[in-house]
Formats: C-alpha cells, structure tokens, sequence
C-alpha cells in the first residue's frame, strides 16, 4: 500500500515549500525578468517555452531564484541556468543517458545522475528533451524512487 507523503514544509520568510523544515533554498523573492536581464531578448521567449514542456510532466511549481529557475513536483528536479546566449538545463534521473546533447554529466551517487543540456532555441526543445525530463518528473521530483526502495525493502 503506498504511503501518503508528508505535508512540504514551508519557510515563514519567503513561502517556499520543501521536503523538509529549513532546507537549503534561496530565500528571497526573484522574478524571471531580472533573472533573463543579462540574456539575449530572444532567450526569456524560449525559456517560457521550456516552462510549458516541463509543465507537460505534471503538477510543477516553477520557482525563480538569484541565480537560477528551478521546478519542483515534490522536490526540485530541473533547475535552469541563464547565459547571455543560451540557458543551461540541468535534470536529475537514476541513470546515466547517452547523448551528444549532454554538455555534462554528474554522478551524484550510484543511483542519481545529473543531466545538462544546453538551450539555445525552440529547435531545441523536442519530444527527446520531453521523455528525459518526463523521467525526472516521476523518478526524482516525485520521489517514486524512494517509494520502489521503500516497496523492495518490505518484501
């Protein structure tokens, strides 16, 4: 029987919701226009195209910050990283990917990769990116990694 996940504790000073009380966050206010204020004028464009493929994963709420954007299900799992020219997506899954689009690859742990992608256009933004960022959504933000860990161990 699945377990009903805890309420997200939200911080009394900016309202942010997390997994747990005083986690990590950028506490403070932020807007995508100043966030995108150095960037290229064509970029923010795209990068709210960006925000309607992520949303096609599911409930998300997207949550501007100092130096990034992130989107969070349950917990962050995309966050994004403005450039002059480009934006830089990084998104978290239980395995390494193969692909030429990757301008990194992070292994957290044996189990967590992290996944950048370089965004340059709408061209960019495509059906591949969707499935990857999909996967993010359900096994990372959504935690049903730990929910298939927690069902392994109880057998």
């Amino acid at each position: 029987m699945p377990v009903k996940p805890k309420p997200l504790w939200r911080c009394p000073k900016c309202g942010a919701k997390l997994v747990t009380a005083n986690m990590w966050h950028s506490c403070g206010r932020f807007s995508l226009p100043a966030l995108f204020a150095r960037s290229e004028p064509s970029l923010l464009p795209v990068f709210r195209k960006f925000a309607t493929l992520v949303r096609r994963c599911g409930t998300v709420t997207m949550i501007p910050q100092k130096t990034r954007v992130t989107f969070m299900a349950r917990v962050r799992f995309v966050s994004v990283y403005p450039r002059r020219d480009h934006f830089v997506a990084v998104f978290i899954v239980g395995r390494r990917l193969k692909s030429t689009r990757f301008s990194e690859v992070e292994k957290f742990s044996p189990e967590l990769f992290g996944h950048s992608v370089k965004i340059s256009s709408a061209a960019d933004l495509n059906a591949t990116l969707l499935g990857w960022l999909r996967e993010s959504y359900h096994y990372y933000g959504q935690r049903e990694r730990l929910a298939d860990t927690n069902s392994r161990r109880g057998r």
